[in-house]
């Protein structure tokens, strides 16, 4: 005598695809109260005073040596960025171009405007320079909002860990960069 055990299959089948389901909502329900909002902030002293960190970092020959972009790179320019200057951002893979505009700079920060990629939403970034006892405090900050859909609340509550890596590494290779001089 063969045994049928078809319809229990389904029925486990079903069981599941119905947790499956239920955990789906559960996501989506949950995403409609969270943030859209984003704060990402890293911070690095560097043994050197503030105009010297200031200069070599808007420097053409130095900026792509220290701002970390993942899978691509600032492009090198003659001269020194001023409020106004754009610089591309050119990646291995073939994704587009992408764009760093400088918007305002004065004596203790920098704000720019990074578009990673084209149709991509930009991010607005703030670099303070703090002056200490012949150092340099270098404090880079991002906020805005991320308007991806159904996952923007996701990647937002993941951003300080995501986009603060790349702040990590660039902060570090600027202070290297700084402190080699000496």
């Amino acid at each position: 005598m063969v045994s049928n055990s078809h319809p229990a299959a389904l029925y486990h089948l079903r069981k599941v695809t119905r947790i499956f389901a239920l955990i789906i909502i559960a996501l989506i329900v949950i995403g409609f109260f969270l943030p859209i909002d984003y704060r990402v902030e890293r911070e690095v002293t560097i043994n050197a005073p503030v105009d010297e960190v200031s200069t070599v970092m808007l420097q053409g020959d130095s900026l792509s040596k220290w701002m970390f972009v993942k899978n691509g790179q600032v492009d090198v320019f003659d001269g020194s960025l001023k409020a106004g200057s754009r610089v591309a951002i050119s990646y291995s893979e073939k994704v587009g171009q992408g764009e760093l505009t400088i918007v305002d700079l004065s004596g203790d920060s920098v704000r720019f405007d990074v578009r990673p990629k084209p149709n991509v939403n930009l991010v607005h970034n703030q670099i303070f320079l703090r002056p200490s006892a012949g150092k340099t405090s270098v404090q880079w900050v991002i906020e805005g909002k991320l308007e991806a859909g159904l996952l923007g609340p996701y990647i937002a509550v993941f951003a300080n860990q995501l986009a603060g890596k790349n702040f990590e590494i660039s902060l570090q290779r600027l202070k290297e960069l700084l402190e080699t001089r000496h």
